[in-house]
């Protein structure tokens, strides 16, 4: 009878730690949650309301947060949350990183793809990986110029 409440315990306490919040989640983080949407919606996350704000309280099973342009506190339980991030803040070198990395990739891509080594009107490469490689040259520079330019939020998941 003991080995049977003992092995019922084991089963329980991980489903215990998935109905609280991680530790991160606390009183001034600015968060990002995910609650269901009973419709579809054209725009967003397919049946996923997206809810940008401070925390302004916690407990085992409600997340209270300010929402920007609204009054008082929204209260979402544990159980309603599909996914939550924590704000990491702005951070101008992670954003130019991610945007020189993305417009050398697309960029270089887009090069080799339009490269043809007989055309004599338009710049033209001898190998597709030489247009690719100025292609990704140029991408990756203005990519990390626009991300320097404007750096936006960084966001850490923390319930899946």
């Amino acid at each position: 009878m003991r080995l049977a409440i003992f092995v019922g315990l084991l089963a329980a306490i991980p489903r215990l730690g998935l109905a609280q919040f991680p530790s991160v989640v606390q009183s001034g983080a600015r968060v990002r949650v995910w609650i269901p949407e009973p419709a579809r919606q054209e725009q967003g996350p397919e049946r996923k309301q997206l809810l940008r704000g401070t925390v302004q309280s916690v407990d085992m099973t409600m997340l209270n947060i300010s929402v920007p342009g609204t009054m008082g506190s929204l209260a979402i339980p544990r159980s309603a949350v599909r996914r939550l991030d924590v704000s990491r803040g702005v951070s101008r070198p992670a954003s130019m990183v991610e945007r020189a990395v993305g417009g050398a990739i697309a960029t270089g891509i887009f090069m080799a793809l339009l490269n043809d080594p007989h055309r004599s009107n338009a710049p033209h490469y001898r190998t597709d990986w030489q247009a690719a490689g100025v292609g990704a040259a140029w991408g990756g520079g203005v990519g990390a110029a626009i991300g320097l330019l404007f750096p936006y939020e960084q966001w850490r998941r923390v319930i899946h």
